[in-house]
């Protein structure tokens, strides 16, 4: 259960599937203060694993039954 705080609300970039697994991209800035890669965020309430920051953005590694 995801007890944190909701820091700002993003938006998706792209979701990029290949086979059984993928990568979101999610527009946000305000949450990347202090994280990196491996930190977690939550997202609509699925917890995701940083795979990539940008100066505007983050992208994680998702399975397809996350995006449906």
């Amino acid at each position: 259960m995801f007890t944190g705080i909701v820091e700002e609300k993003g938006t998706i970039r792209y979701i990029q599937l290949t086979g059984e697994s993928g990568v979101l991209a999610v527009k946000a800035k305000k949450v990347l203060e202090g994280t990196k890669i491996g930190d977690s965020i939550a997202v609509n309430g699925i917890c995701l694993t940083v795979t990539s920051l940008q100066s505007d953005g983050f992208t994680a590694d998702v399975m397809a039954e996350t995006i449906r």
